[in-house]
């Protein structure tokens, strides 16, 4: 085998890490603005997102917007390829395990087969749940040196982090293989393009954060009280936490700083998928192989 035939070859076995650091680079760098002005949101008092803005801004520049940038950027393609990886796996041998193809069908037993956007979306939400929990296992402690720095007073602690990457992650990549499945089967096609990558990743974005989202608030809110003494600390527990906010504030109270989250989520996890999959796309066209 010649140096290039081989590199072709390593390049195209590893084009899932290969095209998910190159989504997870493009994501962080234009997203990370937004979700340093949705933690400063969840855990200061701003009157909107604007006025939360300009005040940072102001203070510390559009360098400001950026601090704690570093760990996550350097984390942020290992985790991600990391997850697509096990997502894409945990796909594969649900399929190739399916009790449905050996007669599981008359039994009622489940499909992951890609017969129905109901398998689809059952499939995509079981990998994703064990991608989210290998997730949130591996990379809690880096989450909270980001939410750390960008808050500039907290310290390590994530009682939330298992259940909302776990949760979150199965709701993200079932939201998106099932709008993908949909708009493709609409378009009578057998492959999607951009647009549909575009359309799909950003919906998978929105739904994911409204479902999540008060379950990253009170982990936000419980890591910014982590260095305080323990006899002024406001909340004993997550779900003290939950149930302050929610009596004091209502349901609303439990959202306050999502309206950051979803400017940036539709416009930023379309792009991620987009990159996604054109990056897997072009490493098949490089190497001659089929996707």
């Amino acid at each position: 085998m010649t140096a290039s035939a081989g590199w072709k070859m390593a390049l195209y076995e590893n084009r899932t890490l290969a095209s998910a650091i190159t989504a997870a680079v493009s994501g962080m760098l234009v997203g990370y603005p937004f979700d340093s002005l949705k933690t400063r949101m969840q855990t200061h008092h701003y009157p909107s997102l604007l006025a939360c803005a300009r005040r940072s801004i102001a203070e510390e520049g559009v360098r400001g917007l950026y601090r704690g940038l570093v760990p996550p950027l350097l984390t942020a393609s290992a985790a991600k390829s990391l997850s697509f990886s096990v997502f894409e796996q945990i796909k594969l041998w649900l399929r190739n395990h399916d009790p449905y193809i050996n007669g599981g069908s008359k039994l009622g037993m489940p499909n992951f087969q890609r017969t129905t956007v109901g398998s689809v979306a059952l499939t995509a939400a079981v990998s994703g749940s064990i991608s989210g929990a290998v997730i949130a296992a591996l990379c809690c402690p880096l989450e909270l040196v980001k939410v750390q720095m960008q808050l500039a007073n907290l310290m390590a602690k994530g009682t939330n982090g298992l259940v909302r990457d776990a949760s979150g992650t199965a709701i993200y990549f079932a939201s998106y293989e099932t709008v993908k499945e949909t708009l493709r089967r609409l378009t009578g096609s057998d492959t999607t393009g951009a647009l549909t990558h575009m359309l799909a990743g950003g919906t998978c974005g929105v739904v994911s954060w409204l479902l999540i989202f008060p379950i990253d608030l009170v982990k936000s809110t419980m890591q910014s009280q982590v260095l305080k003494p323990k006899n002024v600390q406001k909340y004993a527990s997550s779900w003290h936490c939950l149930r302050d906010i929610y009596a004091r504030l209502g349901m609303s109270g439990l959202y306050r700083g999502v309206s950051v989250s979803l400017i940036r989520a539709f416009p930023i996890h379309g792009l991620n998928f987009v990159v996604y999959e054109w990056a897997r796309a072009a490493i098949c066209r490089i190497t001659s192989r089929p996707e």
